[in-house]
């Protein structure tokens, strides 16, 4: 009797045992299947290949000043008004940006010139009149540039560098700063159309591509901000004066996807003033790099 309640006994626990065990082990599997998924979920939200936002039209236009101060350095002085397109009107619907841009520049010799100074760009709002965007936000930078001079035969190439340190946030009522850095690399050509220097007098094309990378904490998979292809025709007013015109493709990845790609078109205006500041007596011919 006492070995057959034993035997009971031992068997009920096995059983609950092999219940526990079996229970632990359906446990396990769910948690491990879980976790398997979750990434799958989360992935499932990511297209499996890149987009492209509708494209958009913009109109740029920029005031360059150049001023000398000394044999060797000068004061650069830059104004950008820009209007972006709203949905009714292309090119000029709504007010985009304004960029005051200032540096001292220093010439290094005839091939090379380098910049440091302070941006600062008013943003205005995407949606006029919606209260959950202010009217305008400020968005300060820190910028230095190396500018180096090729001259050939018949016209200047250049190759620039321009690095920049920035503080931005969104119009969204509340929202938070962040910090980027921006590497930006552009190469431009100025080629004399009608005559053989670039003189007053002259139209030249201005062949002008740029790439321009970013990094930073909120920089997750969008390295690529903007890729711009700027050709323009420009026309040499005076040694003071220049103008040019162009349109302006670029393209990107957008901050918070980098799977999603702008497009835009930019109807770009420039106007290009020099003055030299120095005493009469002391002024010397200009060198070629700013031609």
């Amino acid at each position: 009797m006492v070995r057959t309640l034993i035997k009971l006994n031992v068997k009920r626990m096995c059983i609950a045992v092999i219940k526990k065990l079996h229970f632990s082990y359906l446990f396990l599997c769910l948690v491990s299947t879980a976790g398997f998924f979750h990434p799958a979920i989360g992935q499932s939200e990511r297209p499996d290949q890149s987009l492209t936002q509708p494209t958009t039209t913009a109109t740029w236009n920029g005031l360059y000043g150049k001023f000398r101060l000394g044999n060797r350095l000068y004061w650069d002085a830059q104004f950008h008004y820009r209007r972006v397109s709203s949905d009714d009107t292309p090119l000029v619907g709504r007010m985009g940006q304004i960029y005051n841009r200032h540096a001292l520049n220093y010439q290094v010799n005839d091939r090379l010139a380098v910049a440091l100074g302070g941006v600062l760009r008013l943003n205005f709002t995407p949606d006029p009149g919606n209260p959950a965007f202010e009217d305008m936000v400020l968005e300060p930078r820190v910028w230095h540039e190396y500018l180096f001079a090729m001259p050939f035969n018949i016209g200047m190439a250049y190759h620039r560098i321009r690095i920049e340190h920035r503080w931005s946030r969104s119009n969204d009522v509340g929202a938070d700063w962040i910090f980027r850095n921006r590497w930006r690399y552009k190469f431009y050509m100025n080629i004399p159309l009608n005559n053989r220097k670039l003189i007053p007098g002259t139209f030249m094309f201005t062949p002008d591509v740029e790439i321009i990378m970013q990094s930073g904490k909120p920089v997750i998979d969008s390295p690529l901000e903007d890729f711009r292809v700027n050709p323009s025709i420009g026309y040499i007013h005076s040694p003071r004066l220049k103008y040019s015109v162009g349109m302006m493709y670029t393209t990107g990845q957008t901050l918070g996807a980098g799977y999603m790609y702008t497009s835009r078109w930019v109807l770009r205006t420039n106007i290009y003033l020099s003055l030299d500041f120095r005493k009469k007596q002391s002024r010397i011919p200009g060198v070629r790099l700013f031609d």
